[in-house]
């Protein structure tokens, strides 16, 4: 438990300090502009989307170049790592529905958590349980784009 508060924090000042990176370099255009809630969602449900069908191609307009996925495995996967799977057909995904969203709006940067029931197929077993997740959306000079993703699984009562 430790070392995935480890890595959450590692990870989320990591964000801050590319966002703040961003920010700072005097470009006025939509790479800081202001998320609305809406469109933070939509995107986290087209992230949603595209993993459960594997859509690589998709996924890469869609990834940041500097995306981060952790697994609630604890595995942390670059882009390309994270598309590699789908390429190779090593992982596969049930449909993702987000539920109980909750998006919180930074300017041109936004955090959405909630959870969602997983079913994976990863080298030739299967993973489920209930996961609560982070997506961590930027807008960048190529639009709206996911930078970071981390899953934690919910313990199931006994």
């Amino acid at each position: 438990m430790k070392i995935q508060k480890i890595i959450a924090v590692l990870c989320i000042t990591v964000l801050f300090s590319f966002y703040g990176s961003m920010a700072g370099a005097g470009d006025s255009s939509s790479s800081t502009s202001a998320f609305s809630e809406a469109e933070a969602l939509n995107l986290a449900q087209e992230w949603a989307s595209r993993v459960s069908q594997a859509d690589s191609a998709e996924l890469e307009k869609l990834l940041h170049d500097k995306y981060t996925h952790i697994h609630a495995t604890a595995l942390v996967e670059s882009k390309a790592q994270f598309l590699e799977a789908f390429k190779n057909g090593s992982r596969k995904y049930d449909p993702i529905k987000i539920e109980d969203p909750n998006v919180r709006v930074f300017g041109g940067s936004a955090v959405v958590t909630g959870r969602f029931n997983l079913k994976a197929f990863v080298r030739g077993k299967t993973i489920e349980g209930v996961n609560r997740f982070s997506l961590v959306l930027v807008k960048s000079v190529n639009g709206l784009q996911v930078v970071s993703f981390q899953a934690t699984g919910i313990p199931q009562q006994k």
